[in-house]
């Protein structure tokens, strides 16, 4: 069922990747710990700052997550119940030690790549980012030991679907939602009234003409 060359990616990642000075990067890539409270009232904060449409983008964003969380955690793992690699496989280093709950698909990618085309909605300037954090989210998990290169692939896939979903959805919501802002004419481009025609020499305008 699952690819063959699953397993070599996997080694080439967990072991060939392997360097003291990036385990404490990878982890916090997978696992803020402490900071990630902090990284969440930021994220709510930036978006806030975009105004009416930054709050409508943050409810979507997390009804988004919230749909990719329990489809990948709740209803595919059950589902596949692939062990993790350090169940199976001999020699494995995980750094968050041995766990025993499924592998497939990688939730966090899921996640990541769920957010990624809702965040870029509201801030286009920022969508390399957001899409290459959500790589180096995946690519953590398999440096760490806990997935497969395939879980987190087909989680990277799962989330792009959904949250292009949930961009369209937050799209829709800000046409219906938000006012339009119409634009005012600039004054040197404002129309001017036609000049008023002359009187013939000599003849008066009548008020009842």
């Amino acid at each position: 069922m699952w690819p063959s060359w699953d397993e070599k990616v996997f080694w080439a990642i967990h072991q060939g990747w392997h360097h003291r000075w990036l385990d404490p990067i990878m982890v916090f890539l997978t696992e803020p710990g402490p900071w990630k409270g902090p990284l969440f009232l930021l994220i709510g904060l930036l978006f806030l700052l975009r105004g009416r449409r930054g709050a409508v983008g943050l409810v979507v964003l997390m009804l988004t997550i919230a749909v990719s969380d329990q489809v990948s955690a709740h209803v595919l793992k059950p589902l596949f119940r692939r062990p993790r690699p350090a169940v199976t496989l001999r020699n494995v280093m995980p750094l968050f030690g041995v766990r025993h709950s499924y592998s497939f698909p990688s939730v966090h990618a899921t996640n990541f790549f769920a957010a990624a085309p809702v965040t870029a909605a509201v801030f286009p300037e920022g969508t390399v980012f957001v899409y290459a954090y959500a790589a180096a989210v995946s690519i953590s998990r398999i440096y760490v030991g806990d997935h497969y290169p395939f879980d987190t692939m087909a989680g990277a896939a799962l989330g792009l679907f959904i949250g292009l979903m949930g961009r369209k959805a937050f799209r829709r919501a800000a046409a219906t939602l938000l006012p339009r802002v119409r634009e005012e004419i600039p004054p040197e481009d404002a129309p001017t009234p036609a000049p008023a025609r002359a009187s013939p020499v000599g003849e008066t305008p009548s008020a009842g003409r």
